[in-house]
């Protein structure tokens, strides 16, 4: 299930400032996108992902002299390397034929997109294998691209009436309409403060198949 912002203290070392994850190709994202702009409440602090560990460790970046943007600290780097030394990059679709769902309270559920095969869990594993320590959520991994919240079962269809307008509206000719992805990189999201949009600080390639 996803992790909320308001959420309880951490330990200091982790924080909800920071996540591992997996991003769509932008050929995916932009008809994701147009639904979750409309639908998700956190559309403006998240890209479309799917969290790998979140929360993550803290202050995962450096500034570096004369560099604009802040890159990824070389031990966390290395760790997330030797977590995926054998691990593949992988094909995959996001069942975009059928959004899958969970409660998220009394009033929302949580709707989302979910991969076609278990390799993003076996990637999940050995990351966290690696770093043990960002242990906090106790719950079992479940991989998942939230397109936003809804509080009825008429909202329900009617975001997933949106989803296979905007996979018509903005596919390029020729995509699966289930979303095709290749997975071949873990990221590394950073935000400077909890309303803050993440962004990108480390990029990790995953050997190809």
């Amino acid at each position: 299930m996803p992790k909320i912002d308001l959420a309880p203290p951490l330990p200091s070392f982790l924080s909800y400032k920071s996540a591992l994850v997996l991003l769509p190709p932008r050929a995916i994202a932009l008809p994701i996108e147009a639904v979750r702009g409309n639908h998700d409440r956190h559309f403006k602090r998240w890209p479309p992902h799917i969290n790998l560990i979140w929360p993550f460790l803290a202050q995962p970046s450096t500034a570096e002299p004369g560099r604009a943007h802040r890159t990824l600290k070389d031990e966390i780097r290395s760790r997330i390397q030797r977590a995926t030394k054998d691990i593949r990059s992988f094909h995959m679709n996001l069942m975009a034929d059928h959004p899958g769902t969970f409660q998220m309270s009394k009033t929302f559920t949580n709707v989302h997109l979910k991969p076609s095969t278990d390799s993003v869990e076996k990637l999940q594993a050995a990351l966290q294998a690696e770093f043990a320590e960002c242990d906090y959520d106790k719950r079992p991994f479940v991989p998942h691209l939230s397109l936003g919240q809804v509080k009825s079962a008429f909202r329900l269809e009617q975001l997933r009436t949106r989803l296979r307008e905007s996979i018509a509206d903005h596919l390029e000719p020729g995509l699966d309409p289930r979303l095709e992805w290749h997975v071949d990189a873990v990221l590394v999201l950073e935000r400077k403060d909890y309303n803050d949009r993440f962004k990108v600080v480390g990029t990790i390639e995953l050997d190809r198949e």
